[in-house]
């Protein structure tokens, strides 16, 4: 219970200071990999989708937010 409190502390940390689409796709990474490799296609799509938009949804599992205004790098 305490494992997954923590891990979700990181993320939230992680979420609250990407303000770029390359460092979005690097949550998406490093959460797909704690969670399921399988994910990671995905995570290459929304980055660049990001890249035309400047905007980021997270994936269904961690909320699904949408984050814009990033810098399309």
């Amino acid at each position: 219970m305490f494992a997954l409190a923590g891990l979700l502390a990181i993320m939230s940390a992680e979420a609250a200071s990407a303000a770029s689409c390359s460092s979005w796709k690097a949550v998406c990474i490093k959460r797909s990999n704690a969670v399921n490799p399988a994910w990671l296609p995905e995570c290459d799509a929304k980055f660049s989708t990001c890249l035309s938009s400047g905007c980021f949804t997270e994936g269904a599992g961690f909320g699904g937010a949408s984050h814009c205004g990033l810098t399309k790098n």
